[in-house]
């Protein structure tokens, strides 16, 4: 499983690109031409490439790590909240790249970061119950 979705990561890393960000990367194809032109996609790929090769090689050696030195139920906990957590810092980072917010796509951010935020807490309370 850790090795699957470490892969997954660094494949996502490669399959997105300046080129094909209107129909591949989420979200970014959704903006109207307008909203697109106040995005920096060019500073914003290499930085969707590094994190995403980052997390998948930090997610791999830390959960191998945590699964044969401490213990199982430690890389759960681990294996399920890392990538919730990456992806929060990833959304608040990529709002950066906006050379021009609007209000829309703020709000946008905030109700995701929410939600992730909240799936991370029931996840936390669920393995706090066992």
């Amino acid at each position: 499983m850790v090795l699957i979705l470490s892969a997954i990561f660094a494949i996502v890393a490669f399959l997105v690109t300046e080129e094909n960000a209107d129909s591949s990367l989420s979200g970014y194809n959704t903006l109207s031409t307008a909203e697109k032109q106040q995005f920096n996609i060019k500073g914003f790929i290499p930085f969707f490439k590094k994190f995403h090769l980052v997390l998948a090689l930090s997610y791999l050696v830390t959960a191998l790590l945590l699964i044969l030195a401490i213990s199982p139920y430690w890389a759960k906990i681990f294996i399920v909240t890392y990538p919730l957590l990456a992806y929060l810092f990833f959304i608040w980072k990529a709002n950066s790249f906006f050379i021009k917010r609007n209000k829309k796509q703020h709000i946008r951010s905030i109700i995701v970061v929410c939600l992730l935020f909240i799936a991370l807490l029931v996840i936390m309370i669920l393995f706090n119950k066992n």
